[in-house]
C-alpha cells in the first residue's frame, strides 16, 4: 500500500508541477497533497478487494484526492478558517480571491487526470463535484437553523458520500463488477460514517492534534451528528437557539460542548458510525478476493476509531 500511496502522490505533484508558477506556485504550496489520504487509501483497498488494475486505481485516487483539496479550499473560504492540516489555510495566506481560484485551477487538474482513464470517468467526476457543490450549498442554506436527521444526511451523501461513490463506481468500471448498487451503499454508509467521525473530532479533538481549527462547527452555525443527537435534551436545544438568535454569545456554544461529552451524546455518535460499517460487512465479504475484502473492511472499520 506504501507505495501505491508514494505512486498517488507523485500523480498529484507532477501535474502540479505543470501549472507555471506565474499563476500560482502549486507544487511550494502542497508539498504533502495527501493529508490523511483516506480517499487513496479507500481506492487502494477496495482495488485489491475487486481485482482492478493499480495503474488505473493511482489514476482515480489521484483526481479524488485533487477534488477533495479543490473541496478544502473552498470550504475554507466559506468558513474563512485560519489553519489547514497543521499550516496556514491559502485563504489565510493570499486572501479568499486567490484561494476561490486556485480552487477552481485545481479541479480543472482533476477532471483532466479523470480524462487521462476514460472520458466517461471524466464525465461522472463533473457529476460528482455538481453533487459536492449543492451539499455545500445546502449546508451553507441551513446554517443556524434548527435542521432535521434527514436533513442531515442528504448533506452528507452529497457533500462527502459523492466523492466515495465516484472512486467506488470508477473502480468497479475498470475492474468489470457491475454490482453499482452495492458500490452505493458501500460509499453511503462509509461516507456518512466518516462524518460523524469527523464530527466527533471536531467536539473532541485537540486542534494541536487534529492540525485545523477545532469544535467551530456550531460557532460556524452547523448542527453536526452529536449535536443533532442532543437537541432531543431541552438544555441543549434551548442553548442551541439561544445562541443561533445572538450569535456574538459563544458562551453557550461551549456549555453545549461540555453537555455532549459529559451525556455521551458523542459515544452515541460513534456508535451509529460504527454500526453503518458493520451494516456492510456481509456484503464486502462477497467480493471475489475475499483476503482482500477482509482488508477493505478492516480499513474501513479503523476509520470509526480514528481521533484526528
Amino acid at each position: 500500500m506504501e507505495n501505491f500511496i508514494l505512486n498517488v502522490k507523485d500523480e498529484i505533484i507532477s501535474s502540479f508541477k505543470q501549472i507555471p508558477s506565474k499563476y500560482f506556485d502549486l507544487y511550494e504550496n502542497f508539498t504533502e497533497p495527501l493529508g490523511k489520504g483516506v480517499r487513496t487509501r479507500f481506492a487502494f483497498w477496495l482495488s485489491k478487494a475487486l481485482g482492478a488494475d493499480l495503474k488505473y486505481a493511482v489514476k482515480i485516487a489521484s483526481a479524488a484526492e485533487i477534488v477533495h483539496m479543490a473541496s478544502l479550499l473552498h470550504d475554507d473560504c466559506v468558513d474563512s478558517a485560519l489553519t489547514r492540516r497543521g499550516n496556514a489555510s491559502i485563504n489565510f495566506k493570499y486572501g479568499i480571491n486567490r484561494a476561490i481560484l486556485v480552487g477552481d485551477l485545481v479541479v480543472s487538474i482533476a477532471f483532466k487526470k479523470a480524462k487521462s482513464v476514460s472520458c466517461d470517468l471524466a464525465l461522472s467526476l463533473v457529476d460528482c463535484v455538481e453533487s459536492m457543490s449543492k451539499g455545500a450549498l445546502l449546508e451553507e442554506n441551513i446554517k443556524f437553523k434548527i435542521i432535521t436527521e434527514s436533513d442531515y444526511s442528504e448533506v452528507v451523501d452529497l457533500k462527502t458520500s459523492s466523492l466515495f461513490r465516484w472512486i467506488s463506481f470508477s473502480i468497479g468500471a475498470v475492474s468489470g463488477f457491475n454490482d453499482f448498487v452495492m458500490l452505493d451503499k458501500i460509499s453511503k454508509n462509509f461516507g456518512l460514517s466518516f462524518q460523524i467521525i469527523d464530527d466527533i473530532i471536531d467536539i473532541e479533538g485537540d486542534e494541536n492534534l487534529i492540525g485545523k481549527d477545532s469544535f467551530k462547527d456550531l460557532v460556524e452555525g452547523k448542527i453536526n451528528y452529536p449535536v443533532l443527537l442532543g437537541l432531543k435534551d431541552d438544555y441543549v436545544k434551548t442553548r442551541t437557539l439561544g445562541f443561533f438568535e445572538d450569535k456574538k454569545d459563544i458562551v453557550p456554544v461551549y456549555e453545549i460542548r461540555k453537555h455532549l461529552v459529559e451525556n455521551k451524546y458523542t459515544d452515541l455518535a460513534r456508535e451509529k458510525a460504527l454500526n453503518l460499517v458493520l451494516d456492510l460487512k456481509d456484503d464486502i465479504l462477497k467480493f471475489k478476493n475475499k483476503d482482500n475484502a477482509i482488508d477493505f473492511f478492516n480499513f474501513i472499520y479503523s476509520m470509526c476509531e480514528r481521533k484526528k
